[in-house]
């Protein structure tokens, strides 16, 4: 990098040599005008131009040998001592010279790098701000103006905590005294207040600014806006919570419909063996059977629960008015919950269709209800409101004064099993249901609440089209007993075969159970289970009647029917469901053989 020249002022400095050196020529050689050579070199020292000192320095040099040598001094000592004087001098002009030259270098450098950082700063997106330690804003960008709405003339000499929260102001002293001893200040999130008083966040980075002795004398602060950025970071960690949690939600919904799946088999046995014993025992024996069958009935209520949270149970639903379910269901629950315990029910004027089934939906608020009483140990209240949110699902709200859960107890709130009372007093099971039967509707279930505050439900329904009308299966009546047909058997579990044959056999049916290696002859009905262990019933039904067109099929099975037909594409097939009793597999039976004008009725 070049100084800038200094070419006028060696100019002057030979004119002031020329005149000198006349004024030296002229004057007796005792006057001692011939030191004022001298000032030549001394004024294109300040030139800052050594090759100018030095061709300044060399003219007075020879002015000098000249005029002295015409004053008949040539070869004096006198003369040589004026000489060396005059070379020194040169040498001292042109040593200033090139340290004034090295100066310019530097501070035109410097300056040109000022400009520089101040051609960045002002073009920065980023807020950049100076403050000295007062706080007293003292450089204020384009940036900071885009960002927080305030002009540079507004802001510039007025203090920094115009922009800072009342909260925050105490923190900013703090802050400026770490500043003021030299410290780094660095925030991955603060909240500023803009000009139009919204809030936003931004990302904060501040350092302290030195003098040439060390000291600090301000701070720079570089704040960049972060909302946009950290409200996609919430909505990313609050999809990905989501997906966590329907991952686990699915898992879990598979093991308990797995689970069902054995526990059905199983009360399928117990179901039908206690009739079996019934007519076998005494009226003592005959209270103890009923005693079993009623707990068998209500452990099948249970895998109903099970395989609805598992959305693996078939429903059946209708449209139904919110605020009428309401209506009804907290009138019961009013007589039933407790003395201390207030129901208070705020409907929407308006009527709030949804299409969901009605049974289902009375347990939803039977299972919040309870769950609000268990939580007021002392008395409280209960608000159920109905309404409709502006996307036009229908909302109810199930709120109470209780004692709240944490959040570690609210994160795993709808999983099977999980209950925070005693062993005897909850299965776990009554929130996985009411999640499963809302997410089954189509809707959405969240929950609000804190230790000590209370607890706030709201499920989101989707509005129902036009009304229809429920879908409802007729009841099975009676079953006719069999006229020795013929019936084939193939299910996996021996004791749920056996009861199967046994049932059949007892009721006028002859039954075989079927191998691969036997041919049906003369069976018309092949009765077999879906999931077997080494090939679907499906599969084997399809193989025999590619051989035996006519033959019957009925599935019994466990599992959803629901899955089932979609996994194995079984259109129209009846299914019984497990546990079934012997009146529901002998009506089945009957209507697979019943001819197919019957069918059709």
């Amino acid at each position: 990098m070049k100084p800038p020249k200094a070419v006028p002022g060696v100019g002057v400095a030979f004119v002031a040599v020329t005149v000198l050196a006349v004024l030296s020529a002229a004057s007796p050689p005792r006057m001692l005008t011939f030191g004022m050579l001298a000032l030549g070199p001394a004024l294109a020292a300040a030139t800052a131009n050594p090759r100018g000192v030095l061709a300044v320095g060399a003219y007075a040099w020879a002015a000098a040998f000249a005029i002295s040598s015409s004053q008949g001094l040539l070869g004096s000592t006198d003369q040589i001592l004026r000489l060396l004087v005059m070379t020194a001098i040169t040498v001292i002009g042109w040593v200033i010279a090139r340290r004034l030259r090295s100066l310019l270098r530097i501070r035109s450098a410097a300056t040109r790098e000022r400009e520089m950082l101040a051609a960045i700063v002002e073009q920065s997106s980023d807020a950049i701000i100076v403050t000295d330690l007062d706080g007293t804003v003292t450089i204020w960008n384009a940036g900071a103006e885009n960002l927080y709405g305030y002009r540079a003339s507004e802001v510039t000499g007025r203090r920094f905590t115009r922009i800072l929260p009342p909260d925050r102001r105490a923190a900013f002293e703090q802050s400026l005294a770490a500043l003021s001893a030299g410290g780094h200040l660095r925030l991955d999130e603060a909240r500023r207040v803009r000009r139009d008083g919204t809030e936003v966040t931004v990302s904060v980075t501040v350092a302290p600014i030195r003098d040439d002795t060390g000291r600090v004398v301000a701070a720079a602060a570089t704040e960049r806006d972060v909302t946009a950025a950290k409200r996609l970071e919430a909505e990313e960690r609050l999809a990905l919570e989501r997906s966590a949690r329907a991952a686990r939600m699915e898992s879990l919904g598979q093991l308990a419909g797995g689970v069902a799946h054995d526990f059905n088999n199983l009360l399928a046995i117990i179901l039908n063996y206690a009739d079996f014993l019934t007519d076998e025992v005494t009226p003592e024996g005959r209270k103890d059977l009923a005693r079993i069958r009623n707990a068998a009935d209500r452990a099948r209520d249970l895998t109903g629960q099970l395989l609805l949270f598992a959305k693996r149970e078939p429903t059946q639903v209708e449209t139904v008015d919110l605020n009428e379910v309401v209506d009804c269901s907290s009138e019961l629950l009013r007589r039933s919950i407790g003395a201390n315990i207030r129901i208070l029910c705020r409907k929407h004027p308006l009527p709030l269709p949804v299409r969901v089934n009605r049974g289902h939906l009375d347990q939803i608020m039977i299972n919040l209800i309870v769950n609000a009483r268990d939580a007021m140990a002392d008395g409280g209240v209960v608000v159920v409101e109905t309404g409709r949110v502006d996307s036009g699902d229908a909302r109810l709200t199930v709120s109470d004064t209780g004692c709240g859960m944490t959040a570690e107890v609210r994160d795993r709130l709808f999983e099977p099993f999980f209950t925070t009372k005693p062993v005897d007093q909850g299965t776990g099971l009554g929130l996985a249901t009411v999640y499963g039967i809302v997410e089954d509707a189509g809707g959405r279930i969240s929950v609000d609440s804190s230790p000590g505050v209370g607890t706030t439900f709201q499920i989101l329904l989707p509005p129902a089209g036009e009304p229809a009308n429920r879908a409802v299966r007729p009841d099975d009546g009676p079953a006719a007993p069999g006229h020795g047909e013929h019936v084939a058997v193939i299910e996996d579990e021996e004791y749920v075969r056996d009861l199967v044959v046994r049932i059949l056999q007892e009721n006028g049916y002859r039954t075989t159970v079927w191998h691969d290696a036997t041919e049906p002859g003369d069976v018309v009905l092949l009765v077999t289970d879906i999931v077997l262990r080494d090939r679907s019933g499906p599969a084997i039904a399809d193989q025999l009647r590619a051989r035996h067109p006519h033959l019957r099929v009925l599935f019994i099975s466990g599992y959803s029917e629901d899955d089932l037909r979609r996994r194995y594409d079984l259109g129209p097939a009846r299914i019984v469901q497990k546990p079934f009793t012997a009146v529901e597999l002998l009506a089945a039976v009957g209507e697979a053989l019943a001819p197919a004008a019957d069918r059709r009725r």
